[in-house]
C-alpha cells in the first residue's frame, strides 16, 4: 500500500473531480481514506470477490453493476493467467488496465517507479516519487496522549524501534538491537518504542528479556494509529518492512537496515531516509534462497558501531 501512494496521489491529481475507490486489505485502507488518495475505500476480501477469480465465473448482478459502472478499473493484482483480466473486461467497465504489481526480472526498478509506470498508458503524469501518509487528526490526537502515558520526561528523544519484519531472513540480529536500546537508553537519554507486530512477538519477547531499562512496546495499534506515534518520533529504525516504509512515508528521519534484499528495488523512499547496506557476494538473493540461509552474512556485516555511528549523526 506504502510504495502504492505516489501512483494514487497522481491519480487523484489527474481526476481531481472523479470518485477514486480503493479496494484492498481494510487493516491498511484506513492510511488513505480521505481528500489526498480515496473517495471511498473498499475490502477486496469481500465474498463478491472470489468471483473474478473462477474462469467462466457468474458473478452477482449487483456486483456485475456496480464494477460495470466504473469508467476505469486499475489491477494492481499479481495473476498468473488471464482470468481475473477477463472477468474485469467482462463486467462493462468502459477501461481496464492490469498491471503486475511486482517487476520483472532483474531490471533494477525501484518498486515505486515501476508503480507508477503502470500510468504511461493513461497519460498520466506524475512528478513525485516519494510516498506520502496523510495523519487523520484523531490519530495524531492519539499519539499525542499515547506518548504522554508512556513517558515521564517530556524532553527525551524519541526512537521508535522495529525489529521484525515479514521474513526472519530479513531480520538483523536480535542480541544487537538489544545492545542498541541500552546504549540509546544509557548514552542517548532516549525513550524507545519498540514496534511489535503480529508477527513479531517471539523477537519481541526476546528483546524484553535482555533489554536493561525501560521501554515502550507499541503493539495492537491499528496503521493508522502507529503511523501517528511514528510521526511523533525523532527516529525510526528497522529491517526491510513494510513498518519502515511506512516510517519513511510519514517523515520522520528513518535508518533501515538491508540484507538480503534489494533496496535499489525495495529500500523506503524520503527526504529523510539512510539505508544501511553491506553487499556480499551472494546478495541480493531470491526468495528461495532466503529461506534456507542460516549464516546472514548480509547483516552479520552491519555492525553495531555502523548504527550507533548512524545515530550520533543524526542527535
Amino acid at each position: 500500500m506504502v510504495v502504492t501512494l505516489p501512483t494514487l496521489g497522481a491519480i487523484r491529481g489527474y481526476f481531481p473531480n472523479a470518485m477514486i475507490e480503493v479496494m484492498g486489505y481494510p487493516t491498511r485502507l484506513a492510511m488513505i481514506k480521505g481528500p489526498f488518495y480515496a473517495d471511498i475505500v473498499s475490502r477486496f476480501d469481500q465474498t463478491d470477490i472470489a468471483y473474478l477469480f473462477v474462469k467462466d465465473a457468474k458473478m452477482p448482478v449487483s456486483f456485475m453493476e456496480r464494477l460495470g459502472n466504473m469508467d476505469l478499473i486499475i489491477s494492481f493484482v499479481s495473476a498468473t493467467d488471464q482470468i481475473l483480466a477477463d472477468n474485469l473486461n467482462a463486467t462493462g467497465a468502459r477501461r481496464v488496465i492490469h498491471y503486475e504489481p511486482f517487476p520483472a526480472g532483474s531490471k533494477g526498478v525501484h518498486i515505486v517507479d515501476h508503480l507508477l509506470q503502470s500510468l504511461d498508458t493513461l497519460g498520466i503524469p506524475y512528478f513525485d516519487n516519494i510516498p506520502r501518509i496523510f495523519l487523520h487528526d484523531e490519530d495524531i490526537h492519539f499519539a499525542e496522549e499515547f506518548i504522554k502515558m508512556s513517558i515521564a520526561d517530556p524532553k527525551k528523544k524519541l526512537i521508535a524501534i522495529h525489529p521484525g519484519s515479514g521474513s526472519k531472513q530479513k531480520c538483523w540480529p536480535p542480541e544487537r538491537f538489544a545492545a542498541l536500546i541500552n546504549w540509546l537508553n544509557k548514552e542517548k537519554k532516549a525513550h524507545v518504542f519498540i514496534v511489535s507486530g503480529p508477527a513479531d512477538k517471539e523477537i519481541t519477547e526476546r528483546l524484553k528479556a535482555e533489554v536493561k531499562d525501560h521501554v515502550t512496546i507499541v503493539d495492537h495499534l491499528s496503521l493508522s494509529k502507529l503511523s501517528a506515534v511514528i510521526k511523533r518520533c525523532n527516529l525510526f529504525i528497522g529491517n526491510d518492512s513494510g513498518i519502515t516504509h511506512l516510517a519513511a512515508a510519514v517523515g520522520t528521519h528513518t535508518l533501515s537496515l538491508f540484507g538480503p534484499t534489494d533496496p535499489k528495488i525495495w529500500g523506503p523512499r524520503g527526504e529523510s531516509v539512510k539505508i544501511l547496506y553491506r553487499k556480499v557476494h551472494c546478495s541480493p538473493c531470491l526468495a528461495d534462497a532466503r529461506k534456507n540461509c542460516f549464516a546472514q552474512t548480509c547483516l552479520e556485516n552491519i555492525k553495531i558501531e555502523d548504527v550507533m555511528h548512524e545515530v550520533k549523526h543524526r542527535f
